[in-house]
């Protein structure tokens, strides 16, 4: 079982056992301070967490349904995303920074922490805004407004 404070994605990493875990939430809109997105229904998120020592690797996928306006005919559809997600978390104060041209492809899923908690908000939350269409249509061929 994993054990968290009131926001039911941080992570206790003591609490937390070496090897896998199954990490399975409902979550809302609300919780995750996104009030920009209607949401049709809970938000999940279905993952694995393998602690190694101090290394926390997730992966595992965010579902939700949104209620969107189309930007070309303006109706109201519904849409379901199925987002898979990765992150490594390591415990360390975080690196000095090197210039872009070093970062390697690994430096994009690693996060770090210092305290005994890990934080799954911001993945979670960036996962879901960056998912959501800024201009969604309802269909590839919508016609758009009929005059």
């Amino acid at each position: 079982m994993i054990q968290s404070l009131k926001n039911r994605l941080l992570i206790n990493y003591l609490h937390l056992k070496e090897g896998r875990t199954k990490l399975f939430l409902e979550l809302t809109g609300v919780e995750l301070a996104i009030d920009e997105i209607k949401f049709a229904g809970p938000i999940t998120l279905d993952a694995e967490l393998f602690k190694s020592g101090d290394t926390i690797v997730l992966s595992g996928k965010v579902n939700f349904r949104t209620e969107l306006s189309c930007v070309s005919c303006l109706n109201e559809h519904q849409k379901e995303f199925n987002e898979k997600i990765y992150q490594e978390y390591l415990r360390s104060v975080k690196p000095i920074s090197v210039p872009s041209a070093h970062l390697d492809e690994i430096d994009f899923v690693r996060e770090y922490y210092s305290t005994d908690f890990v934080d799954l908000t911001p993945l979670v939350r960036d996962t879901i805004l960056l998912a959501v269409p800024i201009a969604p249509w309802c269909r590839e061929d919508c016609p758009g407004v009929s005059a």
